[in-house]
Formats: C-alpha cells, structure tokens, sequence
C-alpha cells in the first residue's frame, strides 16, 4: 500500500451561487475580484476555513411570467477532513461568509444550499427585500 487514509467524516456540502452583477445593475464582477472577496470574507469570521472551489455558471430565471438570465459563479464547500468541524458550527461559519461575501461584492441575495437544508439571504442591498 503506497497511500494512507485519514479521517472519515460524514459528508456535509454548501453551495452558493452569486451572480457576476452587482445587485441588478450592469456593473460585471470579474473573476479575480470574486476570489479577493472569498478570501477577504474567509477572513472576516474567524476561525473559518474556505476549502472549496469557483465554477462560473449561469443563473436562469424562467416560467410564471418571470424572465431573468444573468452570468454568475457557483461557490462550493464542505466539511474537508483536513479541517474537521461540527456541521451546525459549519453551518453557522458559512452562513457568516456567506454574508460578508455578498456585502463586500454589493450583492442583494442569494440562495444557499447545504445538504439538509436550503436558505435565502438578503443584504443591506436588497432593494425589494423577499424576506420579512
């Protein structure tokens, strides 16, 4: 045997889509400001670890009168055995990032999805909050 294995967790995953957009304007996000702004939010809460990775994808809003199509990048996480953490901490951890990340790139919302559970946030920014 040429390898060794470490620990075994359970696999806990986040994902975060955030649009190239700033808010709903015409202003575009670039790529290297997206990750200035992971690794700045990382920062902001301590104690979190973002192991993860940036995939640029495409937000498609369609059907029951509703049209929106905007470039974006998904963001994804999880609970790496290298940096073993309990899942609601994880959670808790994320969700901070989460915010930072979204004030630093001045957006207004954004879904996030863990493996049991999925929940909007909107910011400061959100000009027709969702959310009561």
């Amino acid at each position: 045997m040429d390898y060794k294995t470490g620990l075994s967790i359970q696999t806990f995953e986040a994902k975060v889509i955030i649009g190239k957009n700033v808010g709903y304007t015409a202003e575009v996000l670039d790529y290297q400001t997206i990750k200035n702004a992971i690794k700045q939010a990382s920062e902001n809460v301590g104690n979190f670890v973002f192991s993860g990775t940036i995939t640029p994808t495409e937000i498609l809003v369609t059907g029951n009168n509703k049209n929106y199509e905007e470039q974006g990048f998904k963001i994804e996480t999880s609970i790496y055995p290298r940096f073993p953490v309990e899942i609601k901490k994880f959670k808790d951890d994320f969700v901070k990032f989460v915010d930072n990340l979204l004030v630093l790139l001045k957006q207004e919302r954004t879904g996030i999805r863990f493996s049991d559970e999925s929940l909007m946030i909107e910011t400061k920014y959100c000009k027709n909050p969702d959310l009561k």
